[in-house]
């Protein structure tokens, strides 16, 4: 039985399977749960106009119908975990649902309450033994309301969540949005090609490119995001705020200087975490999140981890000069890029596929134990979500003024998506490493940093 297949009935009528096996990334993400408390896609939707408490919660208890992965249950087997999906009618959903739904009532967004709330939320751990992995908050007292989910990182990346979140606005527009089958979980057919006799030289020649790509790289030491850093993952907390420069003066910078929007912002952002810094390090480390969905052959997959994730390196040598700063992001960016387009990343993958073998509690107190000695450093994460204006286009009943979508992480984790022009920030840091007041600050330093790039000045210039 293939776990991740749609069983047949005997009339050949596709039903959904009742469990689902974990590719490395959701066993990585649900391992997470044990070393850091928010382990939740935080999606923060702030709607144009007043939507009935009602029409919220038959909303999203209409995605859990749609959605099987937001019916599972985590279930150990004999050597690992999988998920267990529910059935839409089992008398559990609606009792867990009812749990995971709260509303809080007068509280305006942005307030000190919002933001504790919001915080709180953030932080409050799953239990995925033990009930669905979605939790749900709405504000239905603003001018503009405001709805959070949390969804556990196992049901799916951002890409997975923009889409549910697209169901969710279709169907508060009038529209009944079809059921999202499940699809397989492995990570493989975005990592080689068949057939599979190809694959021992698809292996060899990918780890001589690994061999290379170690070499050229720069060598020393990270600097790290904050100039206090500990030895152990505490809760966390976001800073979320739109940029002063909207989207079409990006883009159009961007082209002007051949390259990417994400280019862009992960240089200014490399420039806001090492222009003036006395911490010590030699390599500005940012990670990158890509998508592996565009690297499907056929159809692509839809809810679930697809993603990786490769590192660009920025020395010393070039912090103070943005402009090669901007060309070796540019430069790196599209050689790893090619790298995952041309399936010439297998051995990064198995690497992290056979880490999964040492088993939960052991993965969990490795990490711990890596950050305890300081050996778990990079200077920061970036996502890019992209554009979410799709997320307006189902009618005029429901639209949104606001989306901000941000993730688990063990350090400085900077999402970034755009809507209706603006573009939309979120920073996620921890709170023993980072006051608030320090991340608005580093905000500041980006938009500065960014508009330097923008506006065709000597950006080098202090």
């Amino acid at each position: 039985m293939k776990l991740y297949n749609p069983f047949q009935s005997s009339q050949g009528k596709k039903e959904e399977p009742r469990r689902i096996s974990l590719n490395y990334a959701d066993f990585i993400y649900m391992t997470m749960e044990d070393v850091n408390l928010a382990q939740g896609n935080l999606l923060i939707l702030r709607f144009k106009e007043k939507h009935p408490v009602e029409d919220i919660r038959e909303a999203m208890r209409n995605l859990i119908t749609l959605y099987p992965r937001l019916r599972s249950l985590l279930e150990p087997t004999l050597f690992s975990y999988q998920l267990r999906i529910l059935d839409d009618h089992d008398e559990r959903i609606d009792l867990f649902f009812n749990n995971a739904f709260r509303v809080i009532p007068q509280v305006r967004y942005n307030s000190q309450e919002f933001l504790s709330a919001r915080r709180n939320f953030y932080n409050e751990p799953f239990s995925l033994l033990q009930t669905i992995p979605l939790k749900v908050c709405y504000f239905p007292d603003d001018p503009t309301p405001v709805l959070m989910l949390s969804v556990h990182h196992v049901v799916g990346d951002g890409s997975a969540c923009v889409h549910m979140t697209g169901s969710l606005m279709a169907y508060l527009n009038g529209k009944k949005p079809e059921p999202i089958p499940v699809d397989n979980p492995s990570l493989v057919p975005a990592l080689m090609n068949y057939p599979w006799y190809k694959v021992p030289s698809q292996f060899y020649r990918s780890f001589q490119i690994l061999m290379q790509d170690s070499k050229l790289a720069p060598k020393g030491r990270f600097i790290p995001a904050t100039d206090k850093p500990v030895n152990f993952f505490g809760p966390v907390d976001i800073h979320a705020d739109v940029l002063r420069q909207d989207l079409s003066l990006i883009r159009a910078r961007a082209k002007e200087l051949g390259v990417s929007i994400t280019t862009v912002i992960l240089t200014a952002l490399t420039i806001s975490l090492t222009r003036n810094r006395n911490a010590p390090g030699d390599i500005a480390g940012i990670i990158v999140s890509v998508n592996l969905r565009p690297f499907f052959p056929g159809k692509k997959p839809i809810i679930g981890n697809f993603i990786t994730g490769f590192m660009i390196k920025l020395p010393r040598a070039i912090w103070e000069d943005p402009l090669a700063m901007l060309n070796e992001v540019q430069s790196q960016m599209t050689h790893k890029l090619g790298r995952i387009e041309n399936k010439q990343n297998m051995v990064s993958g198995l690497s992290a596929k056979m880490s999964t073998l040492i088993g939960k509690k052991n993965y969990a107190r490795v990490i711990r134990m890596a950050k305890q000695v300081g050996i778990l450093s990079k200077t920061g994460a970036l996502a890019n979500l992209g554009s979410v204006d799709s997320l307006n286009s189902y009618g005029t009943k429901a639209q949104i003024c606001e989306f901000l979508g941000s993730g688990p992480s063990h350090g400085l984790f900077v999402s970034i998506n755009t809507l209706e022009n603006k573009v939309f920030v979120s920073y996620t840091y921890q709170e023993a490493e980072f006051t608030r007041d320090e991340v608005q600050s580093l905000m500041i330093r980006f938009e500065e940093s960014l508009g330097g790039i923008l506006d065709k000045i000597n950006v080098g210039e202090k």
